[in-house]
């Protein structure tokens, strides 16, 4: 049975697309799950660890007022990190992920295992909240799971 990442690698190459990634919480995780499909080299273009917030403006071109407002784990900087992505690489897809792992609950008091997921395909943002549970290797690896899928749902919604 096909994987989700085997067939986010599938679809995108069907389409002529490519995607980039932006990660906080999750390390990696998530682009490592897209290269780790056979001919994901043909698909994956590049994919960043933006773990500070002085890297998510610097690099992404997260609105520091929107961290400040919103906070670091909220939709609407996961929005701006995937659509930072896409400005910076060109890929019609782009996904990140910004969230607290744990194990302990953040300074302001959002819950450990709060993740939001950006999507940025062909201009167009969205964002998804979870509340995952376990320990912290529990959540991040449940986060890069989660983008995945909704990386794929992205490419594939009306089909």
């Amino acid at each position: 049975m096909e994987t989700c990442s085997e067939r986010l690698v599938r679809e995108l190459k069907e389409k002529g697309f490519h995607i980039s990634t932006a990660e906080s919480c999750t390390g990696g995780l998530v682009a490592a799950a897209i290269v780790d499909v056979p001919g994901a080299s043909d698909v994956f273009e590049e994919g960043y660890v933006t773990y500070s917030n002085r890297v998510k403006e610097k690099l992404l071109g997260v609105c520091p007022e929107t961290i400040e407002m919103y906070t670091v784990v909220s939709g609407q900087v996961a929005e701006q990190m995937a659509s930072g992505t896409q400005e910076k690489t060109g890929s019609e897809l782009t996904v990140s992920v910004t969230g607290y792992a744990g194990p302990l609950d953040a300074a302001d008091g959002t819950k450990a295992g709060t993740v939001y997921i950006g999507t940025c395909f062909q201009g167009e943002s969205h964002a998804k909240g979870f509340l995952f549970e376990g320990d912290r290797k529990q959540i991040r690896m449940q986060a890069a799971e989660e983008a995945v899928r909704f990386a794929l749902e992205r490419i594939t919604e009306g089909e």
